[in-house]
């Protein structure tokens, strides 16, 4: 009996050092509008100056199948930006689920996005991601990033 309170109790006591809490809505807040901000500065804007701004120096995203990192993110921008007769792109989310742990919070949500050039639609896609954000003094950042596409509907 002993050692089943014994385990109880330092279960009981280890779950708490990894619980996971609903961040506050100040905190849901400024996540989504980190990804939001992300996504219109680097994909829509093609400023790899916020890449700093909006991801931590080890940032990896996983997507469909590639890792990629800042450089690949500046890379991709350098390579879109010589296209002069690029589309512009919008970008629609819709939060699924958030949760948070210490000074980290993780999302799920569905991003839409839109290309658009002279007033029509050339190319819509939809995928399905999620983010894990962290604080770095008193900012939220982006750490890890892992993107599913989700086929044309």
């Amino acid at each position: 009996m002993k050692k089943i309170l014994t385990l109880l109790l330092l279960l009981t006591c280890s779950s708490f050092g990894y619980s996971q809490s609903a961040p506050s809505v100040q905190e849901e807040e400024a996540v989504k509008k980190l990804v939001i901000d992300t996504f219109q500065s680097l994909l829509s804007d093609y400023d790899s100056t916020k890449i700093d701004t909006y991801c931590t120096q080890d940032f990896i995203l996983l997507e469909h199948g590639e890792v990629w990192n800042n450089d690949t993110i500046r890379y991709y921008i350098t390579q879109a930006l010589r296209n002069e007769n690029r589309a512009s792109r919008t970008n629609r989310f819709e939060f699924i689920k958030m949760e948070k742990s210490g000074d980290m919070i993780w999302v799920a949500y569905d991003n839409w996005a839109t290309w658009t050039k002279d007033g029509e639609v050339v190319r819509k896609m939809h995928w399905l991601e999620s983010v894990v954000a962290v604080k770095e003094e008193d900012t939220w950042k982006l750490k890890m990033m892992h993107s599913t596409r989700i086929a044309n509907e």
